[in-house]
C-alpha cells in the first residue's frame, strides 16, 4: 500500500483546519456576556483576563483559550490590548460547538 503524499496531508489537515477557524474569525464582534480568549500558550490569561477587568469561567483551560466574563461593554477590547489576539462571543462558540446558546 502506497505512502501518502506529505503535500497530500497537510492539504487535507488545512481544509480540516480552516472551517473550524473561518467560523470563529466571521463572528460578529462581542457586545456582553462571555467570551472565550484565544492567546499564544505563554501568555498568562488568567492574569490579561483580571487586567482586563473580567474574570474567568469554570474551572478548565485549554491550552491556547479560556472562558472569561466581564462586567462593562468595553471589556473584549481591553482583553485584545491585554493579549488576547482573538477574542469571541462565548455563546456563539457554544452553539457552533453543539452546546446550548
Amino acid at each position: 500500500m502506497p505512502v501518502p503524499d506529505l503535500r497530500v496531508m497537510l492539504a487535507a489537515l488545512t481544509l480540516c483546519l480552516a472551517g473550524p477557524v473561518l467560523a470563529l474569525v466571521s463572528l460578529p464582534p462581542v457586545r456582553e456576556g462571555p467570551v472565550l480568549v484565544i492567546a499564544l500558550p505563554w501568555l498568562d490569561r488568567g492574569a490579561a483576563i483580571l487586567r482586563a477587568g473580567g474574570h474567568e469561567v469554570g474551572v478548565l483551560q485549554g491550552a491556547l483559550a479560556s472562558l472569561a466574563q466581564g462586567d462593562d461593554p468595553g471589556f473584549a477590547g481591553r482583553l485584545r490590548r491585554a493579549g488576547g489576539f482573538l477574542v469571541v462571543d462565548g455563546r456563539a462558540v457554544a452553539a457552533l460547538c453543539g452546546g446550548g446558546a
